[in-house]
């Protein structure tokens, strides 16, 4: 029993490499969608930071 390698066909190829950058593309949007959430997150962080420390700021000065 001999194995033969046969190429694909090339519409196959070239369906298979569209679903391939249709896939990256939708990886590359749900990584910035997380980014964008990472950053809402931190800016709410530093927001409670910085009242915790005006309330702090605010005690030591009565």
């Amino acid at each position: 029993m001999s194995s033969r390698h046969t190429s694909p066909e090339p519409e196959k190829i070239k369906q298979t490499l569209a679903r391939a950058h249709r896939n990256c593309q939708k990886m590359e949007f749900a990584g910035i969608q997380l980014e964008e959430v990472i950053a809402k997150l931190d800016r709410e962080i530093l927001t409670q930071r910085k009242q915790r420390l005006g309330k702090a700021l605010e005690q030591g000065q009565s």
